[in-house]
């Protein structure tokens, strides 16, 4: 159902834009996201692991050369840590790494940590960090250029973006040094350590890390992202785009214009017209009493006397009439009287309304309102030209201001009230205004306050309504990202740990399904999920073998409660008592063999396959997404509609339009970080309904629906006018 929407609406052009684009994540691009950090980060601690004792002997020399005792201290403290604690400080920048990736692959917030490294602080040991982390990121990325141009097309293609800024992704070398140094930090060590550790890994990985983004390019390349991109192509391309005459930006006319240049189109307009007014002089003379402004504001009153006894007065503006008296006030003997000058101002203005009343995205019924305003707001240009020129005038304030309102009146009784305010407002301008442009800047006053009470009060309203459905989706989303989630989270625990075979099993076949159900309910943040794998982790730890006494000692210490959580989250999945029994009696005897690594390890008890598969239990359906606005399966299209609908922000207003001609505004209340689906809702925020990022696209593909833009309509207006205004002159 297309539509060519008029030249000033204030809808939204959808070839111009910038802003930033929601990302929509699959199970399958999260797998993949997942396989590059696991590569990046694995690659660099073991390339860190390698040179550990590289690293120490540097340290060694590098303490036995300084001559200041508190440097010379802080690298033997450093080859110390990497001397005892390597294992221990590695895992902490692994985790560190993989939480901050985690959160960036579900658009999650920074923490707040972050956030503050990013910052330029305040003292001079932050500002030493900040400078440490951007030496270390700069020197990594030039060894590294010419892979990372490919890699971050990659990712930017995977992730559904144009492009993907420097330090935007989540495999930059960025990403990678704030995640060693937060690392590093968590090992509660002093900054000057810190920052040394930082630089002798960012040392070690200079030489090392282009390889590692060599194999993540590879991997991509394998599942079909981006095989045949040319290195250095996201540079050209960028580099022609800022020389490309496109680029510069609309020609300056398009951009805005002085109130000067309006007034001297004007002027010259003016000029133009005045050798034509030679054959009225009759009838001027015979008006040569009347001023054009006492004429207007006789004519706000209601009629006018003409000499001789004539009378003269506009068409009656009721409130449901749209109709452009300027038009009739041209033809009329009122203008005889009117300087050249002021013969163009009122073309100019009427062909102002003209553009406000061909505008489609503002109802009828405001129209109506802001007509009956054409001859004050004619009378109010006349008596300040800066109308012409201030985006922010009274008069211009309040027709913004009328037609921002068109998104807050439904047809029912809240939305006629409001439009009875409204009219109130332009009534009392009716009555008050003279010479006092004030009187607009008290009425543009009260009816922005009215849109932003109406918009918070919205906004108040959706938020409490919606938060059923959006909990509904957000369950629907996890369901399907949970086997990736999950698997992830086992893996990681299982990774290098020698464990049998029978405690692998158990969390994978087993334990995966109580991780599951937690995330599935509660997200990865959720209290219980993370409860769960805590246990999952120390289950793991308490199987290894303790040659030591403070570990075993340590075990003696957990194994209550961690047995009591086992058997919690075993009843919580139902699983069969035989294999609830068997899987404990098997974990006694892992204890055992534990505690005593030199002796003989004692037997497990067997269990065939075929009896785990007749006795495993069937894994927990999903909950279901809650029912939605018919919403078919539509491939997304990497085009302008889907880049729009990408861009929208929470609290942005689409027009959808219907078969049988009707439409109704909708405000976006919410959408997901994860599979982009949005929740919409009406005027008054009483019903919603909610819609895929794809099939919002493949609406504003079909003219079904039309995004609103909150803009100035007489901002709108005035570039059209300067548009006309030049074809009249022959500029066009």
């Amino acid at each position: 159902m297309e539509r060519e929407m008029p030249e000033n609406s204030v809808v939204v052009n959808l070839s111009q834009f910038e802003r930033a684009r929601r990302t929509q994540v699959s199970a399958e691009t999260l797998s993949a996201l997942y396989g590059c950090r696991d590569l990046l980060i694995e690659g660099a601690t073991r390339v860190l692991t390698r040179q550990s004792e590289a690293m120490e002997n540097t340290l060694l020399a590098m303490a036995d050369r300084s001559p200041l005792l508190d440097t010379r201290n802080s690298y033997y403290s450093a080859q110390g840590i990497l001397n005892t604690r390597t294992n221990e400080l590695l895992s902490a920048c692994k985790d560190a790494y993989c939480q901050t990736f985690n959160n960036f692959a579900h658009n999650r917030e920074k923490s707040a940590g972050a956030e503050l490294l990013e910052l330029s602080l305040v003292d001079d040991q932050d500002y030493e960090i900040t400078l440490a982390v951007d030496k270390a990121t700069s020197r990594l990325r030039y060894n590294c250029a010419e892979e990372l141009v490919a890699l971050d097309a990659r990712i930017a293609h995977l992730l559904g973006r144009s492009d993907l800024s420097e330090n935007e992704s989540p495999l930059g070398p960025r990403a990678l040094c704030e995640a060693l140094l937060d690392g590093i930090t968590r090992m509660q060590l002093e900054q000057g350590i810190r920052i040394v550790l930082l630089n002798q890994f960012d040392l070690v990985l200079t030489t090392e890390l282009a390889n590692i983004y060599q194999s993540i390019n590879r991997y991509l390349i394998d599942r079909g992202i981006l095989p045949d991109i040319k290195v250095g192509a996201k540079s050209r391309a960028h580099g022609t785009a800022q020389n490309s005459p496109a680029a510069a930006g609309p020609a300056p006319a398009m951009q805005g214009q002085t109130g000067g240049d309006m007034f001297r189109l004007f002027e010259q307009l003016a000029q133009g017209s005045s050798s034509a007014m030679g054959g009225a002089g009759g009838a001027a003379a015979s008006l040569s009493g009347f001023s054009l402004l006492d004429s207007l504001g006789q004519l706000q009153s209601g009629a006018m006397m003409l000499p001789g006894g004539g009378r003269f007065e506009l068409p009656l503006l009721e409130a449901a009439t749209i109709q452009n008296v300027l038009r009739s006030l041209q033809q009329s003997p009122v203008m005889q009287a009117a300087s050249p000058l002021d013969a163009v101002l009122v073309d100019a203005v009427a062909m102002l309304f003209d553009v406000v009343f061909d505008d489609a995205a503002i109802p009828d019924h405001l129209k109506a309102q802001i007509a009956r305003l054409q001859i004050p707001v004619l009378k109010a240009a006349m008596l300040d030209r800066n109308f012409f020129s201030q985006s922010k005038h009274p008069v211009r304030r309040m027709l913004d201001a009328i037609a921002t309102l068109a998104v807050h009146l439904p047809d029912n009784e809240a939305g006629n009230a409001r439009l009875e305010a409204i009219s109130q407002v332009v009534s009392r301008v009716l009555e008050c205004f003279e010479h006092d442009i004030g009187v607009f800047d008290s009425a543009a006053t009260e009816l922005e306050a009215m849109g932003n009470l109406l918009e918070n009060t919205l906004e108040e309203i959706v938020d409490a309504g919606l938060q059923q459905d959006i909990a509904q989706i957000k369950q629907s989303e996890r369901a399907e990202l949970a086997p990736v989630i999950v698997h992830d989270f086992i893996n990681r625990a299982l990774k290098d740990q020698p464990v049998v075979d029978a405690l692998r099993e158990f969390l994978r076949r087993d334990w995966a399904q109580l991780l599951t159900v937690d995330y599935i309910n509660e997200g990865e943040q959720g209290a219980h999920f993370n409860s769960h794998v805590e246990t999952m982790r120390e289950l793991v730890w308490s199987v290894q073998s303790k040659a030591d006494m403070d570990a075993r000692l340590m075990l003696v210490r957990i194994l209550p409660g961690l047995l009591k959580r086992l058997r919690e989250g075993v009843a919580e999945i139902d699983l069969p008592q035989k294999l609830s029994d068997r899987f404990f009696a098997t974990l006694v005897i892992l204890h055992a063999n534990a505690v005593r690594p030199n002796a003989q390890p004692v037997p497990l008890p067997n269990i065939t396959p075929e009896e785990i598969e007749e006795l495993a239990p069937a894994a927990k359906a999903a909950p279901t997404e809650p029912a939605s606005e018919a919403d078919p399966v539509v491939p997304e299209v990497e085009d302008e509609f889907t880049l729009r609908a990408r861009a929208l922000n929470k609290g942005d207003w689409v027009e959808f339009h219907y078969d049988d001609g009707t439409f109704r505004w909708a405000r976006l209340g919410w959408s997901s970080s994860i599979k982009s689906t949005y929740l919409f809702s009406d005027q008054d925020g009483m019903n919603s309904f909610s819609i895929s990022q794809n099939r919002l696209a493949d609406k504003l593909r079909r003219g079904e629906a039309v995004l609103v833009e909150r803009k100035s309509i007489t901002e709108s207006a005035f570039g059209k006018l300067m548009s006309l205004f030049r074809q009249k002159l022959g500029h066009a």
